[in-house]
């Protein structure tokens, strides 16, 4: 079997591997999901060493100054592994708490910026003068959605008042319906994904046409495998 035909298997064997858990949680399925941990981890551990070679050749080694700094740095990175000593376990908060914080900072700046100051210098620069009347319904209805939402958040007035009560109304439909439009693309992108495999394993191309050969041999392989396990726990009970 040549390289290509065996990676071309692997590929079969481990599509159905994970949708075996629909039937139940079988050897199969752990087995896919240990060797996707381990090759996830694997590559994440190459791909940060990568990534600091690169860093310390191109960055960090112009100038004594920036080399200490590395120094420090993967001296300061070390102290992650201290999770797994008791003894020295309060070392392990030191990373921990300057990621955190050095996060949470600038999450909390990039959520400022992305989600109230750029909607809202976006939404000022529409119009609704000077366009066809398709393109100034839309920009009309994007900014009545964008203020009214904005106003549904105010709590320095009481939302029970009575010109408030339309506008609340207005954003709870605008927010339900943002809402499930991201869910009904999540619903299709998982669809899409599930779609790209079946097509793998019909050699749909520009899939290979090995693995149609191979996909009905291997789900029976494993369907006749589980169902005889179950059937011979069954047997012994």
């Amino acid at each position: 079997m040549s390289v290509e035909l065996f990676g071309v298997f692997l590929g079969v064997f481990f599509t159905l591997a994970i949708y075996t858990f629909l039937y139940r949680e079988n050897p199969y399925s752990r087995i896919a999901e240990y060797v996707f941990i381990g090759a996830a981890t694997g590559y994440g551990i190459a791909y940060d060493l990568d990534w600091l070679r690169s860093q310390w050749t191109g960055t960090w080694s112009k100038t004594t100054g920036d080399s200490i700094a590395f120094i420090l740095a993967l001296l300061l990175s070390l102290l992650w592994y201290f999770r797994f000593s008791r003894k020295y376990f309060f070392l392990y908060r030191i990373p921990l708490s300057i990621t955190v914080g050095t996060t949470i900072g600038l999450a909390l700046r990039s959520v400022v910026f992305a989600q109230v100051l750029e909607q809202v210098r976006a939404t000022a620069a529409l119009t609704v003068v000077g366009v066809d009347a398709w393109t100034a319904f839309n920009n009309l209805v994007t900014i009545a959605i964008v203020v009214c939402t904005l106003l549904y958040f105010t709590f320095t007035v009481s939302q029970t008042a009575a010109p408030w009560k339309p506008v609340n109304k207005f954003a709870r439909y605008s927010m339900m319906v943002g809402f499930g439009s991201a869910y009904g693309y999540t619903v299709l992108t998982r669809m899409s994904v599930f779609i790209g495999r079946v097509q793998f394993l019909l050699g749909v191309p520009p899939n290979p046409v090995e693995a149609k050969m191979m996909f009905p041999w291997v789900a029976l392989f494993m369907l006749a495998t589980m169902l005889g396990y179950d059937y011979y726990k069954k047997s012994k009970k």
